[in-house]
């Protein structure tokens, strides 16, 4: 899950940790046939997961043990008959790894993906190897770069360790900018990354502690004027736990269209209304944190109804704790299969920028999953591009609106038109 940007929090996505691996999903699944010894159930790998995958690669996915004596099973759907059939998999400091023996195999595992079982671990990350090379592969700073810490900062378990950087280093710091963390040596399969502005102690959007399972460069915009001044006045502070880091550079932000092999993306203003609001804790393993998770399609049917491409979902949270995860799920295709978005994480919020239209539908239709560990979710809503709002104003939208707007928003009707709120709630063109 470590795939985020947005104009307040950005996580570029890591480059290739090795020229033979390639990293094909990352999360947080806890695995159990029998949930009075463990949270959790099987794991069906999402579609496309192992697209190009041949004969003589590896399946290596790296498990969590949850409990003393962990059963370990990985499955596919062999045959035209489509049967479940177990892989001869072996585990070794953590990993469970499978040589693909045959090409049919591979392409029943690229078409059917894989289902995960057993009893008592979580799967957090699976990468294909195609056994070619071991060799790291050591990314270039792009052109312009400033380097602003060299060298080798191994990051304990017990998150104290820190790298400061002076102030002066940051002159030529401007919004959407980019400090980018080379981290290796992960240690336990995760690393954890904290960058905060020492004026004011404010912590940059996309980092706060966030998990990362793979070695490489990560990058995190500084996107507001505020925080610029805060970090060109103070200097940051570079925490983590669990890895090493190599090199922190400061990156420009390129214009879009300067570079064709890597655009950035169109930055979108939103009216957003609230489709749900209350209190619910969630967690996927009680035993750190009381909670459940949390199915929209249970709570309000229609709550995503006109979602559309491009529309916003912003998940508010409350009371998170240290290391907090943040996930949404949804059930996608004809299998109806639990399938991980790709968000972003604010200050407050977690969110999601519809990429289809088929998942808008499904979305609508089916809702989404809040998961995760360690926080209350307590506000959802959804954000539809400033210059597609309806000029039709509803009672209900009126309400709507009057909550925006108590939050320091306003409300943006198609063709510029402002309304405001009056004491009958009802919108009053300006």
């Amino acid at each position: 899950m470590k795939h985020f940007f947005s104009l307040f929090a950005a996580l570029c996505a890591a480059v290739t940790i090795y020229a033979a691996e390639r990293v094909v999903w990352t999360g947080n699944e806890p695995i159990s046939w029998n949930t009075e010894v463990y949270a959790g159930t099987q794991f069906e790998t999402p579609s496309g997961t192992f697209d190009g995958l041949s004969k003589d690669q590896t399946i290596k996915v790296t498990v969590v043990p949850g409990i003393d004596e962990p059963q370990y099973v990985m499955t596919y759907k062999a045959g035209t008959g489509w049967e479940w059939t177990d892989l001869a998999a072996k585990v070794a400091a953590n990993v469970m790894s499978y040589t693909v023996e045959s090409e049919q195999i591979a392409q029943e595992i690229a078409d059917r993906g894989l289902i995960f079982r057993g009893q008592g671990y979580n799967i957090t990350a699976i990468v294909v190897d195609d056994n070619q090379s071991d060799e790291p592969v050591t990314p270039e700073p792009q052109a312009g770069e400033t380097v602003l810490f060299e060298g080798s900062k191994v990051l304990g378990a017990a998150g104290e360790d820190n790298i400061g950087i002076d102030a002066d280093k940051f002159a030529t710091l401007a919004v959407k900018d980019s400090i980018v963390v080379t981290i290796t040596d992960l240690t336990d399969t995760y690393c954890q990354l904290n960058i905060a502005a020492n004026t004011g102690w404010v912590v940059i959007p996309g980092t706060e502690w966030s998990s990362l399972t793979a070695a490489g460069r990560y990058a995190y915009a500084v996107g507001t004027n505020e925080l610029v001044t805060a970090i060109k006045d103070g200097g940051v502070t570079v925490q983590g736990k669990l890895c090493t880091i190599t090199k922190i550079t400061l990156s420009p932000y390129v214009e879009p269209g300067d570079t064709p092999v890597d655009p950035q993306p169109t930055e979108v203003e939103y009216t957003f209304t609230d489709v749900w609001t209350g209190d619910q804790a969630i967690s996927w393993n009680q035993n750190e944190y009381p909670g459940s998770e949390m199915e929209t399609y249970n709570v309000k049917q229609d709550m995503f109804a006109g979602l559309a491409q491009g529309d916003s979902i912003k998940v508010y949270f409350a009371q998170a704790i240290e290391g907090a995860q943040f996930n949404l799920t949804y059930k996608a295709g004809e299998g109806w299969t639990w399938t991980e978005l790709t968000t972003t994480t604010g200050a407050d919020y977690f969110g999601y920028k519809v990429a289809t239209e088929q998942i808008a539908q499904e979305i609508a239709d089916r809702g989404v999953i809040v998961r995760g560990q360690g926080y209350h979710a307590v506000r959802i809503a959804v954000g539809k591009p400033k210059d597609t709002a309806s000029s039709v104003v509803t009672t209900q939208q009126a309400n709507a609106a009057r909550k925006i707007i108590e939050n320091g928003q306003v409300l943006i009707i198609k063709d510029g038109i402002r309304y405001t709120i009056l004491g009958t709630g009802m919108p009053h063109r300006n």
